[in-house]
């Protein structure tokens, strides 16, 4: 589930920190355009819908490649 989105701008997220299933919270950056935008994600926030975030740690920091909305 989507806790915070924080946009690059309109098509790019900065920051997003999703909860897991066990109640564990990420926090992800982007190098750019990840899959969904901060609007998209925002709506999955506010409705409870999960996402399912792609990453790769590069220097400590989890950095989402690919954002997507399993229900689609």
């Amino acid at each position: 589930m989507v806790v915070r989105v924080v946009a690059r701008d309109l098509q790019e997220v900065e920051t997003l920190e999703v909860r897991d299933e066990q109640g564990r919270v990420w926090t992800f950056t982007t190098r750019g355009f990840a899959g969904l935008t901060p609007g998209h994600l925002r709506e999955h926030q506010l409705f409870g819908a999960p996402v399912t975030v792609s990453y790769e740690e590069d220097g400590g920091r989890l950095v989402a490649v690919q954002v997507t909305d399993p229900d689609h």
